[in-house]
């Protein structure tokens, strides 16, 4: 109520436009004492009508995870890759938030399926590649735990389009290595799975084809960038980092 109020004064006293100006100029200002940032409503992807629709269906279903700037970006990514023949993976799914915004962007008529692999015990140990700069890691064995069956009730409306291998990376990837794909998503923080997971996956993703990355721009995840950079670094392929501390590649 107190909100409507400041709300509606405001917009009488400056003007509906002018008010929301400076509302994000007060909300930038506020964020960046504490190094957030805040996006201008008129960012075009923040009404994307299929991010709206898979945003809604999450908040719906109480389902946490990645923030809104990488969720459109997994949801664009699999929209590209639509027409690019192969099915998607998935390393480290947590919630599932991540893997719905997939799903969703592959298109109601989709039939691409979803193969997860997550050990459901959360991460594995640290090891020397994941030490931040300023020593020690931050994460310990066991970090991001979430039970297989929440998982599975929070993608249970696409039916058999997900295929949930339980397991720590790589130890299950063998059951797919006849499959072709268009879209990894590795998200598992560190730099051994980090790297078992591009190893794998490379050669079955089909020309045009995507390599995306969580981790790769996070202080908290040096193994993560080590991995991809050094697997990249003799391939014709480059990485190109994102704003949203993601990074995709694109499989020539």
């Amino acid at each position: 109520m107190i909100m409507r109020g400041i709300d509606y004064l405001g917009e009488r006293i400056w003007g509906p436009d002018r008010y929301r100006r400076r509302y994000y100029k007060l909300a930038k200002w506020i964020s960046a004492i504490k190094g957030f940032e805040v996006y201008k409503p008129q960012m075009i992807w923040l009404r994307d009508a299929e991010f709206v629709a898979a945003r809604e269906e999450v908040e719906r279903r109480g389902i946490e995870g990645v923030p809104n700037d990488r969720s459109y970006t997994l949801l664009a990514t699999a929209r590209s890759v639509r027409d690019i023949p192969g099915d998607f993976a998935e390393c480290g799914v947590r919630y599932g938030k991540s893997s719905r915004f997939l799903l969703s962007g592959a298109g109601p008529q989709s039939t691409k399926r979803l193969f997860i692999f997550d050990s459901f015990e959360g991460l594995s140990d640290p090891g020397a590649d994941d030490t931040k700069s300023g020593g020690g890691s931050a994460w310990v064995k066991g970090d991001l735990a979430v039970p297989e069956d929440v998982v599975r009730r929070n993608l249970s409306d696409f039916g058999d389009r997900v295929v949930l291998h339980k397991g720590w990376i790589p130890d299950r990837f063998p059951e797919v290595e006849n499959e072709r794909f268009s879209l990894v998503h590795v998200d598992v923080d560190l730099y051994e799975p980090t790297m078992a997971a591009v190893e794998f996956f490379y050669p079955r993703v089909n020309s045009g084809g995507v390599i995306l990355c969580d981790d790769y721009g996070s202080a908290d995840c040096p193994g993560a960038k080590k991995a991809i950079d050094e697997f990249f670094a003799d391939k014709p392929e480059n990485v190109i980092g994102l704003t949203s501390g993601q990074s995709i590649v694109i499989k020539r």
